[in-house]
């Protein structure tokens, strides 16, 4: 668990920096003001905790930490979740569920759904199965044991039902897959107007 939070706030301070309080106070004050400020790195360091606690048997706090995310940005992690270092939250109002593993440098835009598919003739516990570098368009609704591969792209209000291949783009109501020549890496913060 604490392995992961070095990671989760260096890239939690590279997407929400501070750059007034680096110039007047140094790096360490604006990696400080980035915690404090930033609800959504709040979220994912209360996960960790609650991932601990759990893992631990410590009861009811996985619990209260759960209902103080929700309370933070509108972010619930289940129980059986599974993040891998760097996850960019960037807005709250996510919910993930069931029996999801989200992969290192994920980035999930707001309103997103990702997790069990307990409609129709095929019930699942097991939710979606996210690869490194997964980017998460705003309101994309991921149900179901589906695999997205690396540097795999999730289109704005999509709901993806299928597998997405690696280095494509899954698009449109339901989900259809378009592929890409090269891949596509992960995303980057454009440095024009931090200043």
């Amino acid at each position: 668990m604490f392995e992961n939070v070095r990671e989760d706030i260096r890239i939690g301070v590279a997407w929400h920096s501070v750059p007034g309080v680096r110039r007047l106070l140094g790096e360490r004050a604006e990696t400080l003001a980035a915690v404090l400020l930033s609800n959504e790195l709040q979220v994912l360091l209360v996960y960790r905790f609650q991932a601990w606690a759990r893992a631990h048997g410590v009861p009811i706090i996985p619990f209260c930490c759960r209902r103080l995310t929700m309370v933070l940005a509108g972010v619930s992690i289940g129980d059986h979740v599974q993040v891998g270092p760097g996850l960019l939250l960037n807005h709250g109002h996510v919910i993930i569920d069931g029996e999801v593993t989200i992969g290192p440098d994920c980035s999930i835009s707001p309103f997103v759904t990702l997790g069990l598919n307990t409609g129709g003739p095929d019930v699942s516990l097991v939710g979606p199965k996210f690869g490194r570098f997964v980017f998460i368009g705003t309101g994309a609704k991921v149900l179901g044991p589906v695999t997205v591969g690396d540097n795999a792209r999730i289109g704005a209000n999509a709901v993806v039902m299928i597998d997405v291949p690696e280095n494509s783009t899954a698009v449109g109501v339901p989900a259809r897959i378009v592929s890409h020549e090269r891949p596509l890496g992960r995303a980057s913060r454009s440095d024009a107007g931090s200043n």
